[in-house]
This record gives C-alpha cells, sequence and structure tokens, in this order.
C-alpha cells in the first residue's frame, strides 16, 4: 500500500474528532478550564492585542484589570502591575496565520489539522524502518489512536502542536544522519526550540532521544561535528526567546518557569514523590494511571531488552526513561482522571515506535494484529471513557452558556474564582469581574454610578480543593469566597440556578 492510500485512511480518520469537536461545539464554541483560556490568547491577538496579556473585555465598562476573574493557574500578576496568561504565545501565533486565511470559527479545529500533520510525520518516520506499506499503516494508526496520544486530538490545547515539533525533530535527525542537507538542520534547530518553548517537558524526552542515539550509535563524535552549526542556531533561537521571555514575564522561561520557581520556593506546592509517581503510572483515586489505562505501553517494557543491540533501542529506552521519570521531574502534570496523561505523549511516541516497530518485523501482519487485539479493547475503552466525560461536559457547559444568554446581563459578577473553569464563550459575549467581599461589590457599584446596567452575581456554595497541585494559600485567599452578597444602590430580581452555580440577577434601585 503506497503513501496516497494511507494518506486518504488517515484522512477519514481525521473525521473522529473532527465530528466530537463539532457535536460538543454546537453552535457556538465549547472552551472551558485551560481551553478557554488559550482561546481568549488567540482573540485577544487577533483583535489588536498581545498574546501573553490578560484578555479582559471588562476594562472598557471602567473596572481595574486586578478584577479579572481568573488566577491561578492561569491568570498572574507580575511584578510591574501587568496581568499576563500562562500560556505559550507561539500557539497563538501560529493559530493567527491561520485564522487570518480562514475564520475565528475554525479556531478550535487547528489541533486537529496538527494531529493530521502528525499522521504524515509519524508515517515518514516509521518508513525509515518499516517498508511494507500496510504494515505502516497499522503501526501509524495504533500509535496515534490507541494510546494517550489520540486525547490531544479531542482537546483543544496546544498538544499537537507540540508534537507536531517533537516529530518534526526526529524525522529531521533521521535525514540528517542520511544526508546532511542544511534543511535537515535547519528544520531540527528550529524544532526542537520550538518545542522547548511550547513544553519543555516533551524536550526532556528528545533529550533523552538524542544523547541515547549519539551513545549506541556509531561514529557519534563525527555525527556531533556535523550538527555543531545547528546546535549553535538551536542555542540561539533558545537565547532569544530566553531574552522575550524574561522581558515580558521576568523570567527566562516565560510564565510557566516563573510559576514553578515560585511555588517550588514558597513551599506552595507540596510534593509526595512516591504516591505521586504510583498514581501517574497506576492510578489513584484521582487518576487513572498510564499503565492501567493503556496496558499497551507495557509492550515497550518487553521488547527494550530484545532490542538492546537494534537501532530501535534508543527510541524504546527513551520513551521508558521519559515515561517513568516525568512524575519525578514535573510538579505539573494537571488533570483528574484520564486527562492527566497528555503530558506523556512525547514519551508515548518514542516507545510505542520503537515497541510496535520490534513487534512488526519479527511477526506477520496477522501475527502481530493478533498480540495488540487484546490491548486494543483497554485502549479503545479508555477513549470512550474520556469521550464520555467531555460530552458531559460540554453538555454542562452549554446548559450554563443558554441560561447566561437567557438572562442576558450587562455584566457577570463572580464570588471569588471557584467558578473560573467554565466562563467558556460568555466571556467573550458579556463583561466579566471577580469580587472576594462586599466591598470589592461596592467598588462595582462604584464603577456602574448610575448606569441601568442588568448584573448576574454568580456564586458555588461547597466548593473544595480536590487536587493536591494547588497551593493552599491561594486557594483560601481567591477560591474559599464565602460572603453573603449586601447590594446598596442594586436589588435582587431573581435567582437562578446554573448547573451547581448560583444566580442572581440585580438591576439598579430606581
Amino acid at each position: 500500500m503506497g503513501f496516497p492510500k494511507r494518506l486518504g485512511i488517515y484522512i477519514l480518520i481525521l473525521f473522529i474528532p473532527i465530528f466530537y469537536r463539532w457535536k460538543w461545539n454546537e453552535n457556538t464554541v465549547f472552551v472551558s478550564s485551560d481551553p478557554e483560556i488559550k482561546y481568549y490568547q488567540v482573540i485577544q491577538n487577533v483583535d489588536g492585542g498581545k498574546a501573553e496579556e490578560c484578555y479582559f473585555p471588562a476594562k472598557e465598562m471602567g473596572f481595574d484589570i486586578s478584577m479579572v476573574p481568573f488566577g491561578y493557574p492561569w491568570a498572574f500578576f507580575l511584578k510591574n502591575g501587568n496581568c499576563v496568561f500562562q500560556y505559550p504565545v507561539i500557539f497563538t501565533w501560529i493559530q493567527k496565520i491561520f485564522i487570518s486565511i480562514s475564520s475565528k470559527k475554525w479556531i478550535t479545529y487547528i489541533p486537529i489539522l496538527f494531529f493530521f500533520f502528525n499522521f504524515c510525520l509519524l508515517d515518514r518516520i516509521l518508513s525509515r524502518f518499516e517498508k511494507r506499506g500496510l504494515v505502516l499503516l497499522f503501526l501509524v494508526i495504533f500509535i496515534q489512536c490507541l494510546t494517550p496520544i489520540f486525547l490531544s486530538s479531542l482537546d483543544y490545547s496546544e498538544l499537537t502542536l507540540t508534537n507536531f515539533f517533537f516529530l518534526s525533530a526526529i524525522l529531521s535527525f533521521y535525514e540528517f544522519q542520511r544526508e546532511k542537507q542544511f534543511r535537515y538542520g535547519i528544520l531540527l534547530a528550529v524544532s526542537i526550540a520550538f518545542n522547548f518553548q511550547l513544553r519543555p517537558e516533551s524536550t526532556i524526552a528528545l533529550i533523552f532521544f538524542l544523547v541515547l542515539t549519539f551513545t549506541f550509535g556509531k561514529e557519534h563524535w563525527k555525527q556531533i561535528k556535523n550538527l555543531t552549526p545547528y546546535i549553535f542556531l538551536c542555542l540561539a533561537l533558545q537565547f532569544a526567546f530566553f531574552i522575550w521571555n524574561h522581558n515580558v514575564y521576568g523570567h527566562f522561561l516565560g510564565m510557566r518557569g516563573l510559576n514553578t520557581v515560585t511555588d517550588m520556593e514558597s513551599g506552595g506546592i507540596q510534593r509526595h514523590l512516591i504516591q505521586e509517581w504510583v498514581a501517574d503510572l497506576w492510578g489513584n483515586d484521582f487518576k487513572i494511571g498510564i499503565f492501567k489505562g493503556y496496558p499497551i505501553l507495557i509492550l515497550g517494557l518487553i521488547v527494550v531488552w530484545r532490542e538492546r543491540r537494534s537501532e530501535l533501542f534508543p527510541l524504546v529506552l527513551s520513551g521508558i526513561l521519559f515515561v517513568l521519570i516525568l512524575p519525578i521531574l514535573s510538579p505539573y502534570r494537571a488533570g483528574v482522571d484520564i486527562f492527566g496523561m497528555r503530558y506523556y505523549e512525547s514519551g508515548v511516541y518514542l516507545l510505542m515506535t520503537g515497541a510496535f516497530l520490534s513487534l512488526g518485523r519479527k511477526t506477520s501482519l496477522p501475527t502481530f494484529l493478533l498480540i495488540l487485539l487484546p490491548f486494543i479493547y483497554f485502549s479503545y475503552k479508555s477513549d470512550s471513557r474520556a469521550i464520555k466525560q467531555w460530552t458531559s461536559s460540554a453538555k454542562l457547559y452549554h446548559q450554563v452558556m443558554k441560561e447566561i444568554d437567557t438572562l442576558q446581563p450587562d455584566l457577570i459578577v463572580h464570588r471569588g474564582l471557584s467558578l473560573s473553569y467554565l466562563v467558556g464563550y460568555s466571556y467573550i459575549q458579556y463583561p466579566q469581574v471577580a469580587v472576594y467581599s462586599n466591598e470589592d461589590w461596592m467598588n462595582v457599584e462604584k464603577v456602574l454610578g448610575g448606569q441601568k446596567k442588568r448584573v448576574l452575581f454568580l456564586q458555588w456554595e461547597g466548593n473544595k480543593l480536590v487536587n493536591e497541585e494547588f497551593p493552599e494559600s491561594i486557594w483560601k485567599q481567591k477560591f474559599d469566597i464565602n460572603f453573603t452578597l449586601e447590594p446598596r444602590n442594586f436589588k435582587i430580581l431573581s435567582e437562578h440556578s446554573l448547573a451547581h452555580f448560583k444566580g442572581f440577577l440585580l438591576e439598579q434601585k430606581r
């Protein structure tokens, strides 16, 4: 089977995430939690603002940026008073390029586009080792769709773009070994630099792979010599990004680096390394565990020793090292249940590429499929579990959005930040602020003055901290807010239930 036919099948598979994104978006956009912040960054940048700055439409009504309804872990105030969102601006900038030739309504589909590009890159990488077209097709599909990697196609995030640069780096490295052409060296340097800026954890997997390839390869000193100009180019690009990050965020690693260092120095996050390691790999009450959710990854542990003398060994070993070490290296693997697996995708690519190639080369296609059959069930089960949870979240999300649209407020006021994960598209439509006391509410009344505005006051009773990766002090100051609203110049017209939130519609007294 030639590449054009395989490409046609990859395009058909692409309709699965496209269908779910269309279904979840309905007639608007489904973005909550992390994705909503990334969406606001794009909207802000497309409309002429800076991608890194906090998007705050309520400033047009006269409200100060200090009342932005977002905080840790999404929005931060720097020492100079600027409010910034923490997610990498490269993702925003690249989306802006695509939107300039299309439309804003396609923003949430852009990660799916890069998921398709990753099919093509992975096909090209695997074709270096496997020449049978049908076997190659199954290898690519299994890696992309029967591992945690598939989850990134359903999410609105920078993950598929991160994986794009990750795979581009691996492919260009292999191609440079074969031809030593200038274009492959440039692509390698740029891919590593962009990959690091998008998600530094992913670059750790890349470093493992490159170091092991040089260690176990032939003429490694000669290879390093050939790559030296591009190593310097990569370092120069990183240095340029470091300067930009430092000027904007006050830390050379950007907002994520500043956030991590601050939390570690202050003791804001308590690490329990053994418990975290077990939870990430085999699960606990809040996480499913990567090996438990996708037992197919265990194949990599099985084949690693058998491939210790082959060219596949650096792939398998670097993947195993990354998956086993990441829970200790990184304090941030946010996302309960199945969604915490997104941080492992780079290691999964390496591990499963080596494992599947090893099995595919030593067995016939029917035997290969027979071996994988039991694992396919568990992978399908985990993928379905994620889809059901996203579907349930989308239903709740649209329920809240429709209720807000029915009330048509001129301003939405949040009691604390406990509702910030479900602000979604309403933030584009309605100005919103956060208050933490009745004194803050009095400031809202002062800003509105004599304007006849309908205000929707939202609160969440009984919200509890369920994630140990959340600093307790911030929770108490910004999230665990339970004051009773005491309006002075406004009166409560009606009370409403928006999912598990309570809302009060207020209007100024005559």
